[in-house]
């Protein structure tokens, strides 16, 4: 399989376009909505971080441990809004079946910076077969892989697919739809949870019904300006 025109989809702006409405079009994982602003307070990065404390007194003596880092940047100079920074084994997940609505959207958008070393990220879906299925993102890979893995006790399908990430924050699409009938042969995926690692940043994490101009999104969803 090759999915590399569908991981990365690249916003234009129009020159003219028309907000649809958000309720509908978007769902938001990162920042939980448009009125929150203290970064500091989500949940999934608080645990992150009591995630990485556990790592660093885990560490054997002698060995390096300073490098694993869940941080908030308050004010990224480049983006001129918050992120949060992964480094080392650190890692950020989000459990997306806690509220009982998992999202449906067919796309899955994250905004990333590379801190020059590998990049990853997860996404489990759950389609229509009712078969659970991960998908594994990194930039150390160089050829899509199926292969199947035993997750908590449970046989999980898994697609590994190659991500290529130059400098400085990049958006990154997936198509959900159009990966689980490639890979699976299924569709309908309904998104379990996902998961961040190091070394990166991370700025925005969202669900979207289609392929939208920075221009068309909610305010607290663009990337650009």
């Amino acid at each position: 399989f090759f999915f590399g025109s569908t991981l990365a989809l690249w916003i234009q702006l129009p020159m003219t376009y028309h907000i649809p409405p958000e309720e509908y079009n978007f769902e938001c994982v990162l920042p939980p909505n448009d009125e929150f602003a203290e970064w500091h307070e989500i949940p999934e990065y608080k645990q992150a971080r009591r995630r990485c404390e556990e790592l660093v007194h885990s560490s054997r003596p002698g060995q390096s441990h300073h490098h694993h880092v869940v941080e908030v940047i308050d004010n990224d100079k480049d983006i001129n809004s918050p992120s949060i920074e992964l480094s080392g084994d650190a890692s950020i997940t989000w459990d997306l079946q806690l509220n009982g609505n998992v999202p449906i959207l067919r796309y899955l958008t994250l905004h990333l910076k590379s801190l020059d070393k590998f990049v990853s990220f997860s996404v489990t879906v759950l389609d229509e077969k009712a078969q659970t299925r991960l998908f594994k993102v990194s930039n150390h890979r160089s050829h899509c892989v199926i292969s199947t893995e035993v997750v908590e006790g449970e046989e999980v399908s898994v697609c590994e697919l190659p991500m290529t990430i130059g400098m400085g924050w990049q958006l990154c699409t997936l198509d959900l739809v159009d990966l689980c009938t490639k890979a699976f042969g299924t569709s309908k995926p309904n998104t379990l949870g996902l998961t961040v690692n190091g070394n990166c940043r991370v700025s925005k994490i969202f669900f979207h019904k289609e392929v939208y101009a920075d221009a068309e999104m909610p305010v607290h969803l663009r990337c650009i300006g």
